[in-house]
């Protein structure tokens, strides 16, 4: 397993590391013990307090996304195991967490893109938000979509001691199975296929697996599920929505990451669909 030898410094408002399939999960809390005053000395008026912003809890498990989690939805919950199931469920206030801790991203239009997007999977009521360049104010669960191979590329943010990185762009191919299931696959680099699952109108879970192009474990597998001799592949999950004309894949899996790095996620955008 690969070792983390390096965490974020503490910059800004503090630290990054997450991917679905990490990020920064707790804020950082500022607190000051002050001494009693002595006796018949007044004690001076308190510091006006300051106030950080707001980090989400981890979400009820019992009412993913917001409550707004139909019997389909489950359905869909179910089939994941249980920590890639909480894992689905917390992304959206992951990533919060981890944009929070990261401030601004620097880099290019897709780059801003990429996170913005990313960052809305938490509003319960996207209309009015302001979006970036290159980025819908409004998401939509990627059904109607259009088949074929599209460029693809992968991003990472709070990756050891990068708070953004693009990692490179590839080639996806975009399918649609017989019962109409959206299909996504990763053709080049270390491979990926995943397929869609519904959650809601906003959204859809992804799950499936990665791997090497000589490994033969390709599907998402509840009793194995990490890949024969290397455990750097194996199942992913996350979310998955369409914006802009894109399909992203939002998750928070580092696999082969010894310790785990909650403070990370990732964001495949696949163009053309």
């Amino acid at each position: 397993m690969m070792s983390r030898s390096t965490r974020f410094a503490l910059a800004a408002l503090g630290t990054l590391g997450f991917c679905g399939l990490g990020a920064v999960w707790g804020g950082l809390s500022i607190a000051a013990d002050a001494d009693s005053p002595a006796d018949g000395v007044e004690a001076p008026p308190p510091s006006e307090e300051v106030d950080l912003p707001a980090v989400p809890k981890t979400q009820d498990l019992a009412a993913p996304f917001g409550g707004s989690c139909s019997e389909e939805c489950e359905t869909s919950l179910s089939m994941l195991s249980d920590g890639d199931r909480e894992g689905l469920i917390d992304l959206p206030g992951r990533v919060q967490r981890t944009l929070a801790a990261i401030g601004p991203i620097k880099g290019d239009g897709g780059t801003k893109a990429a996170a913005e997007v990313a960052r809305r999977l938490n509003d319960t009521d996207a209309t009015g938000t302001v979006a970036q360049p290159g980025a819908e104010q409004t998401l939509a669960a990627p059904v109607d979509v259009q088949t074929g191979e599209a460029d693809c590329t992968l991003r990472w943010f709070g990756f050891m001691d990068e708070a953004a990185k693009t990692v490179g762009t590839h080639r996806c191919r975009i399918g649609k199975a017989a019962d109409g299931t959206v299909t996504i696959e990763k053709l080049t680099g270390e491979r990926m296929l995943v397929h869609l699952a519904p959650l809601n109108d906003r959204f859809s879970a992804y799950l499936g697996r990665s791997f090497l192009p000589e490994q033969g474990e390709r599907d998402y597998d509840l009793k194995t599920p990490l890949n024969t001799g290397n455990v750097n592949f194996g199942n992913v999950s996350g979310l998955a929505t369409l914006s802009g004309g894109q399909i992203v894949l939002i998750g928070g899996a580092e696999l082969g990451m010894s310790p785990a790095d909650d403070t990370f996620f990732s964001v495949l955008t696949v163009s053309g669909s």
